[in-house]
C-alpha cells in the first residue's frame, strides 16, 4: 500500500503529466488524490517543491527502472538497446514523453526546475553510455566518443517521441526511431 506522501507524488505526476505544470493547481491536485492542503504541506512547502520531488522521485525512478534493465544485457546489446526503445505498447503518444514534457514547460522557466531535470538526462544519458560502452568492450559497435553517441542516442529517442506527439500518432515514432537503428546498424563490426 503506497504512503499518502507517494500517493500525492503520483497524482501529482499524472495531472502535469496530462495538463502541465502551469495548467495544475494544487486544489486540483489534492482533491484528485483526496487529500487536504495540510496533508500536501506535511511533506511538501509549495507545490514547485512537490514538481521537484516528482521529477526526482518518480521521473528520474521511471527512466533508471526502464533502461537500467540494459546493464545486464551480455550479447547483442545494440539489438536489445532498440528492441526496449521500441517497446511503447501502453505509450500514449497524444500526451508525449513525461521528461520532455517537463523539460520543454519548465526549464526555461525556473533553474531549480532545469537543474533537477537535468540531472534526470544526465542520469538517462548515462546509462545508455555504459551499454554503449559494453557494446564496444563485447565488439559489437566501433565508435570511440559513447558519451557524445549517448546523448545522440537520448536525444533522438525524445526526438522522435516529440514528432509522434505532434502528430498524435504512434507509427511516426516507429518511422522515426528506425533511422536511429540504422544509424547504429552502421557501427556495427
Amino acid at each position: 500500500m503506497p504512503t499518502s506522501k507517494e500517493h500525492l507524488l503520483r497524482i501529482a505526476f499524472e495531472e502535469i503529466y496530462h495538463n502541465g505544470y502551469a495548467a495544475t493547481s494544487v486544489d486540483k491536485i489534492l482533491k484528485k488524490a483526496n487529500m487536504n492542503k495540510g496533508s500536501m504541506y506535511h511533506f511538501f512547502k509549495s507545490k514547485k517543491e512537490l514538481v521537484l520531488a516528482v521529477i526526482d522521485e518518480r521521473v528520474k525512478n521511471y527512466i533508471e527502472d526502464k533502461y537500467s534493465v540494459l546493464l545486464k544485457v551480455e550479447n547483442n546489446i545494440c539489438e536489445a538497446l532498440m528492441d526496449l526503445i521500441k517497446e511503447r505498447n501502453s505509450f500514449d503518444f497524444s500526451c508525449g514523453c513525461k521528461l520532455n514534457n517537463l523539460v520543454q514547460e519548465l526549464s526555461p522557466k525556473d533553474s531549480d526546475f532545469k537543474i533537477a531535470l537535468e540531472r534526470v538526462y544526465i542520469k538517462f544519458e548515462s546509462i545508455i553510455e555504459e551499454v554503449l560502452n559494453k557494446a564496444v568492450a563485447n565488439n559489437e559497435i566501433t565508435h570511440s566518443d559513447t558519451k557524445a553517441l549517448s546523448m545522440y542516442v537520448v536525444a533522438s529517442i525524445e526526438g522522435c517521441l516529440g514528432t509522434a506527439k505532434k502528430s498524435q500518432d504512434g507509427t511516426y515514432f516507429h518511422t522515426c526511431i528506425s533511422q536511429l537503428e540504422y544509424f547504429l546498424n552502421t557501427l556495427k563490426k
